[in-house]
């Protein structure tokens, strides 16, 4: 059973980062160069989730079910969450697009796809002024949806 630091290492990180490039038609080896890591590495870690054609060439499979630990923007601002679903990892970074053109145009068109929209049980943020108040406060990142592991454990005592 994995433990978990190893749903959030580094290796698998870029290697959902990967695999998230790949439907967008890149191949798996020039996501992988762009992601700083190897196609042996994304394959090693990833492997279910890749299929080869005859062809020798790698393709994402329609849909997974690999954990992936998440940043959700809901009411009172980022909320860790787990998801068991690419689908569910796509619709929270369509809603932090969404929010960033939101911020850049003021035009709230952007966040009506997401009204009542939950994300692991979190209900996302479309209250344009909810949104602004925590950018205003510097308290939305649109740039970091994959959580990292920083420390590893629990913490030590002095």
């Amino acid at each position: 059973m994995a433990t978990e630091k190893q749903f959030r290492s580094p290796a698998r990180l870029r290697a959902l980062r990967v695999l998230s490039r790949m439907p967008r038609g890149e191949s798996l080896s020039q996501a992988a160069r762009l992601e700083h890591t190897t196609a042996r590495t994304v394959a090693k870690v990833l492997g279910r989730q890749l299929r080869r054609s005859a062809s020798g060439r790698y393709s994402a499979t329609e849909g997974d079910t690999l954990r992936r630990d998440l940043s959700v923007l809901g009411s009172e601002g980022y909320v860790p969450v787990a998801v068991r679903s690419s689908k569910q990892a796509q619709v929270a970074s369509e809603h932090l697009v969404a929010v960033a053109r939101y911020l850049r145009t003021g035009d709230s068109a952007w966040l009506r796809p997401f009204v009542g929209m939950r994300v692991g049980g979190v209900e996302l943020l479309t209250d344009p002024d909810r949104l602004h108040e925590l950018a205003s406060a510097g308290l939305v990142q649109l740039d970091n949806l994959y959580r990292q592991n920083r420390g590893g454990g629990r913490e030590k005592s002095a």
